[in-house]
């Protein structure tokens, strides 16, 4: 990772982690950019797209607690407070034939097509041959909720993402600097998010590019998987509400004390993860570890038939013993709904 794009995820991890509440929301902006270019149905252009497409078209909307549905759509891969910030870029060099001709290309959630972004910058490929999707977060939505608090709230929302792409697409792997900022960025052709003038002139607000992944010629869909992630659902709050909360302290506990959450007392158990002792290089790689480790727990427990909800937003007071970066809480399989 480049020396400049550590300094600014070292002061934006420190700021995350302060105890200070966040403000008031913020207003949140788009929910994805609306990139010109050529749109290109899904059905046309083969597995790849259709594993982007599986992850996150609309599955219907996201409930308020009476029930009625908010105008927030329901995706197969979890996010935090529902901000869905996570975008989905397609970097297809030229050489072997394949269902979909050499670009840059970006799913767009308002049509559920991609978008062949012009390059008037004249094409330059990445060092592989090979297929790469490039997350991305747009950050106004996390920020405009939780506020200081968003930046490993990025990071949780890609790792899911990430490892919920992994398990579709078995053949799928991550190159050596998977991670790196700066590589993200070059794979895409786009600018660091800041200073934001190249966006803004363009009519789009900045994107954070976080993790590449690497795919075969002709990657497979498991299909078995593609369905149990699919039909994943984070349980509605009321089932965790309505159960009586165990009275000994034990892992529930601490992770509602910490994420002033009370609902979480409601689950059958909990799964926390400590936070990184170190906010830098170390720090920032365990982060991604940490929330990779709760994403593959979390689709292997579906798989399982059992339901499971994240739980983010920690802020522990300073002098914590074990102070929590993430957790899942878990509703057994055979529990009431």
């Amino acid at each position: 990772m480049r020396r400049r794009d550590m300094a600014s995820s070292t002061a934006l991890l420190e700021t995350a982690f302060s105890p200070e509440l966040p403000g008031d929301p913020l207003p949140p902006g788009p929910r994805a950019n609306r990139w010109p270019g050529e749109l290109v149905e899904i059905a046309e252009v083969g597995a790849t797209a259709a594993a982007i497409h599986r992850l996150w078209r609309a599955r219907g909307r996201h409930p308020r607690p009476d029930g009625n549905p908010t105008t927030v759509p329901r995706r197969a891969v979890p996010s935090a407070g529902g901000c869905y910030p996570v975008q989905w870029h397609l970097v297809v060099p030229p050489g072997r034939r394949r269902s979909l001709g050499p670009g840059r290309y970006v799913y767009d959630p308002a049509t559920e097509m991609l978008v062949r972004r012009p390059d008037p910058r004249g094409p330059v490929w990445p060092a592989s041959d090979q297929v790469e999707i490039v997350l991305t977060v747009q950050p106004g939505r996390t920020f405009g909720r939780y506020r200081h608090r968003a930046w490993p709230l990025w990071v949780a929302d890609a790792a899911y993402a990430l490892e919920a792409l992994l398990r579709l697409v078995p053949d799928a792997y991550l190159p050596a600097d998977w991670s790196d900022l700066a590589a993200a960025r070059r794979s895409l052709r786009l600018p660091r998010a800041a200073p934001a003038t190249w966006w803004l002139e363009r009519g789009l607000v900045p994107e954070l590019a976080l993790a590449r992944i690497r795919l075969p010629h002709d990657p497979h869909l498991d299909e078995v998987a593609s369905a149990a992630i699919c039909a994943r659902r984070s349980p509605a709050l009321d089932r965790f509400h309505e159960r009586r909360a165990q009275p000994s302290a034990d892992s529930r506990t601490e992770a509602a004390r910490q994420s002033g959450q009370s609902w979480v007392l409601g689950a059958d158990r909990v799964v926390g993860w400590p936070r990184p002792a170190r906010l830098d290089a170390v720090g920032y790689a365990q982060l991604w570890q940490i929330h990779r480790e709760a994403a593959r727990q979390t689709y292997s427990l579906t798989a399982q038939g059992h339901s499971v909800r994240a739980v983010s937003g920690f802020c522990p007071r300073p002098a914590e013993a074990r102070p929590l970066v993430h957790a899942i809480a878990i509703l057994e399989n055979g529990t009431a709904a």
